[in-house]
């Protein structure tokens, strides 16, 4: 009798765990990029951390997002040297804020930007433009300001949301003057002002769903 209620016990552990481990895999979850910094939110881990990377500012080709690039790059097979000038390229990213400024707390000005992607236990995180606060039901992850590459320039990327306290790529105090972001503003028009103000710079949040 004894031994058979070993066995029950043992196989009531046996199935715990396997329901505990089937949770744990099961578990939703969700990764965000944190343009600006190299390290994650509190209540996130780290998947990996880099640099800011795309498109040089006067060309019109190589794709339109911005994307973080590793820090630890592994390569495939591969062949060093630029081989073909209609190869796509991409570069490390500066940012441009050539005037006095009160949006970010020092000085930016040409300064290289890392980036993390971070793994969030939420099963949601987006990143709200136009918002210095999250909606109810969300929960901030990180605050900053929306940027782009200036309405000038020849090819386009995409928005994305500075972290408004930036680190900066170590020896990245230079003019390469290739892959830029600039702050955006807001233009009246199609835009209805009020509730948006002419000129004004766009802040964003980056935010987690409350799950419970």
């Amino acid at each position: 009798m004894e031994q058979e209620i070993k066995r029950l016990r043992e196989t009531a552990e046996m199935q715990q765990n396997t329901i505990t481990t089937f949770l744990k895999t099961e578990k939703s979850g969700s990764t965000f990029t944190r343009w600006g910094r190299n390290v994650c939110p509190d209540s996130t881990a780290p998947v990996y951390k880099g640099y800011i990377a795309g498109k040089k500012y006067n060309e019109a080709g190589s794709g339109s997002d911005t994307i973080c690039l590793p820090d630890e790059p592994t390569w495939a097979n591969y062949t060093d040297g630029n081989q073909d000038a209609l190869r796509g390229r991409i570069y490390g990213t500066e940012i441009d804020i050539n005037e006095p400024s009160k949006i970010f707390p020092y000085n930016v000005w040409e300064q290289d930007v890392p980036c993390v992607v971070c793994l969030s236990d939420k099963s949601s995180v987006l990143m709200f433009p136009a918002r210095a606060n999250c909606y109810k039901g969300w929960s901030l992850q990180y605050s900053g300001y929306i940027m782009a590459n200036s309405h000038v320039h020849a090819g386009p990327h995409n928005h994305i949301c500075v972290d408004f306290q930036p680190e900066f790529v170590p020896n990245g105090a230079r003019n390469d003057d290739q892959h830029i972001l600039y702050l955006i503003e807001a233009q009246c028009g199609s835009l209805p002002c009020p509730p948006y103000v002419q000129g004004r710079e766009l802040s964003c949040v980056v935010c987690s769903k409350n799950d419970d």
